[in-house]
């Protein structure tokens, strides 16, 4: 792929420029004409240029708070009674993202080429989950585009907060680990070596604290290499025996049933099959159709095993509540206020409900790990680099014991 830059007119006589990545210049200049754009320039950059552009290009996300804000433009824009085109067009300038400025102007070319909007956004799948444009499409259907929009930016909006504060909450763990590696790291590879010279020329027996730090500094100094491509290995024989359908589906399965982080992960797959369904069914979604999108979006195999049983029982004419009452993994609580959504015909801001519990308690739940996480951390630290120097400082007490 090469980067082209462009200047063009568009038929207000507003100046407009920007890159474009493409194979050709005709591509480009074509694309550009399809936009209304009346050409003044278009020219390729140098090779180094287009591939560092590519790169960056291909490496760009889009965050969950950046899409919430371009959903709530957009639905704003669609109520305001603006076409559709052309609310996309006025978007492009509404964002700093260069990757979902381009995305944007892709989605406006296709619209103006008689798409919908769903079938355009099913193709930047890395922007647009299968849910989204599942709820795009049902409500293109049911001519809703607008409403449907702004509850979609309130949900996205509620995620990108909950996910703020849970990567908040793991700052201080990770810096204290980041520092953990760095001091024993640094002690190991230039402080000890020194002491170590010194207590072999000396030729003095080392106290046992000592000798197991000389042993292990000279090790990891001699063989570190061989750490390194068993560690290597170790990695490379995991990803290999989890691309197996068996092995995940049993250590996925273990990950739900482990004492402590296994009630945290069942909570928080329950609070993503709560949301996601929730918001396919206020879309309009039939729920049989719902479910089987909602299994599509998860991640874990158990837990998608367990959705396709929900998904069969209700097509054999079950309710949700009762299919799901069935399951392992899905909580008695969850299926009894799912069974009151069903009866008040409220299902889907039932489901939000209980998404939003979820992700209350999972909030809850990661904060006091994290707080006694720091705590457990800073002891830890302190035993290692505490026996660090008590296996330098020990010797050298011998030496003044014996000098005296």
């Amino acid at each position: 792929m090469l980067n082209f830059t462009f200047k063009a007119k568009t038929d207000e006589g507003t100046l407009v420029s920007g890159d474009m990545l493409a194979d050709r210049r005709e591509t480009v200049v074509n694309a550009l004409r399809q936009k209304g754009y009346h050409l003044l320039s278009v020219e390729e950059q140098s090779r180094l240029l287009s591939i560092f552009r590519a790169a960056e290009l291909l490496s760009n996300r889009v965050s969950v708070r950046e899409r919430a804000i371009f959903t709530h433009q957009l639905a704003t824009l669609l109520r305001a009674g603006m076409r559709l085109s052309v609310a996309l067009k006025t978007l492009t300038t509404q964002t700093q993202n260069k990757y979902l400025i381009s995305v944007i102007e892709q989605l406006r070319t296709d619209i103006e080429q008689s798409s919908s909007l769903s079938r355009a956004m099913a193709k930047h799948p890395r922007v647009f989950s299968k849910v989204y444009t599942a709820i795009i499409e049902a409500a293109e259907e049911s001519g809703t585009l607008a409403e449907t929009l702004s509850i979609l930016s309130e949900q996205l909006k509620a995620k990108a907060s909950v996910n703020a504060r849970i990567k908040g909450a793991m700052v201080y763990p990770i810096f204290l680990l980041v520092v953990s590696a760095v001091v024993v790291t640094v002690l190991t590879a230039f402080v000890v070596p020194k002491f170590i010279d010194l207590f072999v020329t000396a030729n003095q027996k080392l106290p046992l604290p000592t000798e197991i730090l000389v042993g292990t500094t000279t090790f990891f100094r001699s063989f570190w290499w061989a750490f390194l491509l068993t560690a290597a290995g170790i990695t490379l024989l995991s990803v290999a025996a989890l691309r197996g359908e068996h092995v995940r589906l049993h250590l996925d399965g273990l990950l739900l049933r482990l004492p402590v982080i296994g009630t945290l992960n069942r909570k928080l797959q329950l609070a993503r099959f709560s949301r996601t369904l929730g918001s396919l069914l206020n879309g309009g979604v039939r729920i049989v159709s719902a479910v089987e999108t909602t299994r599509g979006t998860t991640v874990n195999r158990a837990f998608s095993t367990e959705i396709a049983n929900i998904g069969e029982a209700i097509m054999d004419g079950s309710t949700l509540a009762n299919a799901i009452r069935q399951q392992q993994y899905f909580s008695e609580i969850a299926s009894n206020i799912i069974a009151i959504g069903e009866d008040t015909g409220t299902l889907p801001e039932m489901l939000l409900e209980v998404a939003e519990m979820y992700d209350q308690e999972c909030e809850s739940a990661i904060g006091s790990m994290t707080n006694l996480l720091g705590p457990v951390m800073i002891v830890i630290l302190g035993l290692i680099i505490g026996f660090v120097v008590m296996a330098i400082l020990l010797p050298v007490f011998e030496t003044s014991t014996m000098v005296g």
